[in-house]
């Protein structure tokens, strides 16, 4: 996923001031997302981000002075295709895994990155593992049971980036494997056990996958309507989850 950049609109918001999407596409998911990390970000932070490779989760500009941004991958050539000045430091390690040393961080930040790992439940076990007392997990993920999820894991991966590119527009080095593991309200806030509070935030956001298709979208937004209306956390889009240690 790009880098978060604070100033820029919301791609739907044409879509919405004509009245094609709901009010609730007015604003973006990464505003939310800066929204919790903002009040962490003061002089000499550390923060962890994970799995965030060639693009960080939090632009240069943003971070404070004395910040020390350290990013993790599985993948060495996706930290090395990082620009210069993206990360203070770069470490090789599975999100699933232990981390290799021993440094604690005071935020822990991993911004769609749960869809593509083996276990959910390790990797935010480990991740929490990171964070010193006080400090925050933040993370945003797919809902695995969201449609474009569902439809996903039904397809090849390599018929899963071809339908991306020439659907959507999205480049091609963007998409990565997902796997069959459950990402719902539920299941995350049963791998949160540890944190003094946990925050997991719901949205309901998948029109975007079928902005190739006016009518298949609009058949779309009305079940979505129904999914938001009636309060169905299991089927959101996307969960933003904010744990504080």
């Amino acid at each position: 996923m790009p880098t978060i950049q604070p100033d820029e609109p919301p791609s739907e918001l044409p879509e919405v001031e004509a009245g094609r999407l709901p009010d609730r596409y007015r604003d973006r998911m990464q505003d939310q997302f800066l929204a919790r990390a903002l009040p962490r970000l003061r002089p000499g932070v550390r923060i962890l981000d994970v799995g965030a490779g060639r693009a960080p989760t939090l632009a240069p500009k943003t971070r404070p002075t004395g910040c020390w941004y350290v990013g993790t991958d599985r993948s060495a050539e996706e930290l090395d295709a990082a620009p210069p000045g993206a990360y203070d430091e770069t470490i090789v390690s599975d999100v699933t895994e232990p981390f290799p040393r021993a440094d604690r961080f005071d935020l822990v930040l991993s911004w769609q990155v749960l869809e593509h790992v083996g276990d959910v439940g390790d990797a935010l076990r480990q991740m929490g593992e990171c964070v010193v007392p006080g400090g925050l997990l933040l993370v945003q993920t797919s809902g695995s049971r969201a449609v474009f999820s569902v439809a996903s894991r039904m397809m090849p991966h390599r018929a899963r980036v071809f339908a991306m590119e020439r659907l959507l527009g999205v480049p091609a080095e963007e998409k990565f494997p997902t796997t069959r593991q459950p990402k719902t309200e539920a299941s995350l806030r049963a791998a949160l056990t540890g944190f003094s509070s946990v925050d997991v935030l719901p949205f309901y956001r998948g029109a975007a996958y079928f902005r190739f298709s006016r009518a298949l979208q609009r058949l779309y937004v009305v079940y979505e309507d129904w999914a938001a209306a009636d309060r169905r956390p299991d089927l959101a889009t996307h969960y933003l989850v904010a744990a504080t240690r």
